[in-house]
């Protein structure tokens, strides 16, 4: 597949588009509007700003430990 034509011809790949992308738009959206909703509640930039980011900073320091002590077991330890 050498253009995004040929790719979006697949007929499993456009679903997968449209449903990752809207799982994008919908994290998006609701991130917003939890920090919008914190915000007006508290008036504290930083509780929004932990309420906005609070999900990804959480996923990025989970992988960061997790995925290196996944790395240190054997690769049968680690798939029983």
């Amino acid at each position: 597949m050498r253009t995004y034509r040929d790719l979006f011809a697949r007929s499993g790949f456009t679903p997968l588009f449209l449903v990752s992308s809207g799982q994008v738009a919908g994290q998006t959206v609701s991130g917003l509007a939890l920090g919008t909703l914190v915000y007006a509640g508290t008036g504290s930039p930083l509780l929004s700003g932990l309420a906005m980011f609070g999900p990804a900073l959480a996923q990025v320091v989970g992988a960061a430990t997790l995925l290196s002590a996944a790395d240190r077991l054997p690769p049968r330890a680690a798939l029983a």
